[in-house]
């Protein structure tokens, strides 16, 4: 049995420990280099393969039928798979497995890192002190505790967060198509409908996959229920939030401030109009970027290839309908 690696942006040191793993298992395990993020570009690369390990490269279907019929699995070092033609790889029989939970706690914490740091102007205030303007802002700024804070989507992430924030006093309100009330109730947490998280809420924190009925969610609509001294964070997907409605929000005052960790174009075309305004911050795609999450993340993502391909069941399985299309 082969599997092909294809997350080389990482150190080469978890790459390697990815390898002795499954090596140590039985497994061919290659790591393949590549010029793009598209599996097409260098698909002969990895033809033959059993199981191929995506670090978020696009996995269109025509890749897909490319390495048939060989390819088994696809397993993603990392939580997203927007990128992955899943019903296509289901109608043929491929499993896509994620790395669901080892990322919640970095990712929580950047979404707490932006939450603080917009609420309290940090990156301005840097900017400003490596400028010379020792003290050029003197607006005051407000504080996260005692506020009130709405996650759309209640998963890992957004659990890892209302842990987070409730050591600030905060109330937490969450709205999740399906709502774990039982953990909620651990948390604290208060199931609410969207309009309730935009009437109420001092910070609103994004957490839902991006799909059709995410894509956009978050636009002028939506933004003008929210308070006008409410910030938005969005850790989770780019497209999730229609970002000319979320401009003109944050230029006219409809919102009071955003941070951002993706975006609808990565990378941000230099061109992008939030990048000169001062009521946002920005970061790269970062938030799952932490030596510990992401090694975490890999090991789990061999441990799902391996179990698939030995016909057990793998720790996360996005798609288990794909048994129904196994051929022979």
């Amino acid at each position: 049995m082969k599997i092909a690696y294809t997350g080389t942006q990482f150190p080469v040191s978890m790459q390697e420990e990815m390898q002795e793993f499954s090596r140590g298992k039985g497994y061919t395990f290659d790591i393949i280099q590549h010029e793009t993020r598209d599996l097409w570009d260098f698909r002969e690369r990895l033809k033959g393969y059993d199981a191929v390990i995506s670090a978020g490269e696009k996995f269109a279907s025509r890749t897909m039928e490319y390495l048939l019929p060989e390819l088994r699995v696809i397993s993603r070092h990392g939580i997203g798979t927007d990128e992955i033609d899943r019903e296509f790889a289901t109608k043929n029989g491929i499993a896509v497995c994620n790395a669901a939970g080892t990322l919640s706690s970095c990712v929580a914490e950047c979404a707490l890192a932006l939450i603080l740091n917009t609420l309290h102007g940090y990156a301005q205030l840097d900017a400003e002190v490596r400028a010379g303007r020792w003290g050029a802002n003197s607006e005051y700024t407000g504080e996260l505790r005692g506020r009130t804070v709405g996650l759309l989507g209640f998963g890992g992430i957004a659990r890892e967060l209302a842990r987070f924030v409730r050591a600030f006093d905060c109330e937490v309100l969450a709205n999740d198509p399906v709502f774990d009330r039982e953990v909620a109730g651990k948390l604290g947490v208060n199931q609410a409908s969207l309009g309730e998280i935009c009437r109420r809420s001092d910070i609103i924190s994004i957490h839902v996959p991006l799909m059709d009925s995410t894509r956009g969610m978050v636009d002028m609509a939506f933004l003008r229920k929210m308070k006008s001294t409410a910030i938005l964070i969005n850790t989770s997907r780019g497209p999730v939030v229609n970002e000319a409605d979320l401009y003109n929000a944050l230029a006219e005052g409809v919102i009071a401030g955003a941070g951002l960790d993706v975006f609808e174009q990565e990378p941000v075309d230099p061109d992008n109009p939030l990048l000169a305004l001062k009521n946002v911050t920005l970061l790269p795609h970062a938030a799952a970027r932490t030596y510990e999450g992401q090694q975490g993340a890999g090991l789990m993502a061999c441990r799902n290839a391996i179990a698939l391909l030995e016909d057990r069941a793998p720790e996360s399985l996005l798609n288990p309908d794909y048994v129904k299309y196994l051929k022979g």
